[in-house]
């Protein structure tokens, strides 16, 4: 097991100080510990590979602690980040599930704590347990639906300056509101903000300026501000 510094691993799921909603987090204790019997727990740093778009899977990755990034990418290199994965995640089930290659890549995007269970263990837990095999129909239903968004987003989108209105109001929904002020600690770079939206860098920087012209947004550090969510999808139809 990897040590970072400065993280805590927690290696008890039912003492968890960040056990809440989430596939495995969601069970009853009894199955948790049937989890971490089977399970295998890394820490890992910023920039880390879990898998790779086009291999075969060999297990299921919980993610505990920490942030992954979900892309893939074209022949000519191009990458569209599919999602950021977030604690209570299992990253790789479909692949699992039905034995096939992994369909994204996964980069670790800060220090996390990942518990690995080999396929076999896995598959077994799910064929032995219903509770699991429900919590895996869970996930699997809240994947296909941020594909369906994503794939709204980018393919019905009017303009780029739409996909990144939409990204920012996406986010919204798991930020703090103070009044009509949203507050959301960002904590991604121009280059994977324009690999979330499938545009480039560049724009991605002109267009945060335009927003912020326009008073839709501030940025105070690592603080994006939305001054009032009404407006700024009111205005989510401008030309870019």
């Amino acid at each position: 097991m990897k040590n970072l510094k400065g993280f805590e691993i927690q290696h008890k799921c039912e003492d968890c100080d960040h056990r809440g909603d989430g596939f495995f987090c969601d069970m009853h204790d009894s199955n948790l510990r049937i989890i971490e019997s089977l399970k295998i727990t890394n820490a890992y740093p910023k920039g880390t590979t879990l898998f790779m778009e086009g291999q075969p899977s060999n297990g299921v990755y919980i993610l505990c602690q920490g942030k992954v990034k979900l892309s893939t990418s074209s022949k000519d290199g191009k990458i569209i980040i599919l999602h950021i994965a977030e604690p209570g995640e299992v990253l790789g089930l479909s692949a699992a599930v039905s034995d096939a290659i992994h369909n994204a890549s996964a980069e670790v995007i800060e220090p996390c704590q990942v518990n690995f269970v080999r396929n076999e263990d896995f598959l077994e837990f799910l064929r032995k347990n219903t509770e699991a095999c429900f919590s895996a129909l869970k996930q699997l239903s809240k994947d296909y639906n941020v594909a369906y968004l994503q794939i709204c987003s980018l393919g019905l989108s009017n303009s780029v300056a739409d996909k990144l209105a939409r990204l920012f109001l996406g986010w919204c929904k798991a930020a703090t509101e103070e009044g009509t002020t949203v507050r959301i600690k960002m904590s991604y770079t121009h280059e994977e903000i324009a690999e979330m939206i499938g545009t480039s860098r560049e724009t991605v920087t002109r267009l945060l300026k335009a927003f912020k012209d326009k008073k839709l947004i501030s940025l105070k550090g690592s603080d994006l501000i939305i001054h009032d969510k009404r407006k700024l999808s009111a205005d989510i139809d401008f030309s870019d």
